[in-house]
């Protein structure tokens, strides 16, 4: 590993954050339009279908081969609770709360997977990691506690409980992921199982609540299918090869950090689309919870 080759880690890190936050700006806009639920759809259905053509194109199948079929199965769920439930959740709480507060709420994910590894792992929860999530929840808290921006009339606690909601999704999804790998399944392979379950699990809730025609109608929009082709093509397929480059040429920690200031680029995004104001509080509360978040990747 080269001094050279773990800045361009370092910086693939950087920009995957950027672009993750451009998409859940772009996605955000989509759901007010036409529902969450149905751009989680869509999005993971284009997603799903780049997937698997890259897949087939660059390691010769459409789908994994070899995974087994315990394997299979935790990735199945992985990606069921990862990208239909966490997914959806989140959307949902960038519409109801905005996706700085939304997405702020979503970095509670490692402290529930530290949680969870030192539960049922039994992997080491030191007492600096058990400072770091102190320092990431009273992060959230001076946010949470600050002025809403928003409209009067619509639940603010509401939308904290998807913040809330998408933050244990994610967890238990990198939890059974873990789980899913252990076999030694490739990352871009273990993708493929998740966000195709995760597309199955949200066309088919959907297709529960009567929603399958909106989403059939949706595809027709040209407005909207340009927004799911930008939050696709730079969320999980551009973002998500930075991501895994960055983690294969660059030490964990620095490049977990980077990923996790997606909250930080989402602070001017808001304030120039949403119109959502930055705070003193805003700023520094967001800087303590992405600190604190990091924290626990840094430290042992």
């Amino acid at each position: 590993m080269t001094f050279d080759g773990v800045l361009v880690g370092q910086a693939s890190a950087f920009t995957a954050a950027f672009l993750w936050a451009i998409t859940v700006t772009v996605l955000t806009f989509a759901a007010r339009r036409i529902g969450p639920q149905v751009v989680n759809a869509m999005r993971l259905a284009l997603a799903a279908m780049l997937l698997v053509l890259l897949h087939w194109l660059f390691l010769g199948t459409p789908w994994p081969m070899g995974v087994g079929l315990s394997g299979t199965a935790w990735l199945l769920l992985s990606g069921l609770l990862g990208f239909a439930m966490a997914d959806g959740l989140g959307l949902e709480s960038f519409v109801e709360i905005g996706p700085h507060l939304g997405m702020l709420m979503q970095t509670l994910a490692p402290v529930l997977s530290a949680t969870l590894a030192w539960v049922f792992l039994g992997q080491n929860l030191s007492w600096s990691k058990g400072a770091a999530i102190l320092v990431t929840l009273s992060g959230i808290a001076m946010v949470v506690a600050g002025p809403d921006p928003r409209p009067s009339g619509r639940s603010r606690a509401w939308g904290l409980l998807l913040g809330l909601g998408a933050a244990v999704g994610q967890a238990l999804g990198q939890f059974t992921s873990l789980k899913g790998m252990a076999s030694g399944v490739e990352p871009f392979s273990a993708l493929v199982v998740r966000v195709g379950a995760g597309a199955v699990g949200s066309m088919a809730y959907l297709a529960l609540r009567g929603n399958l025609r909106l989403s059939s109608s949706a595809w027709a929009d040209r407005r909207i299918l340009a927004q799911m082709l930008t939050g696709t093509a730079l969320g999980p397929i551009l973002g998500g090869f930075l991501a895994m480059y960055a983690i294969a040429h660059a030490p964990l920690g620095p490049v977990s950090t980077l990923l996790a200031i997606v909250p930080i680029f989402l602070l001017p995004l808001s304030w120039i689309f949403f119109h959502e104001p930055i705070t003193l509080r805003a700023v520094v509360g967001t800087l303590l919870t992405v600190g604190g978040a990091a924290g626990l990747f840094l430290v042992n």
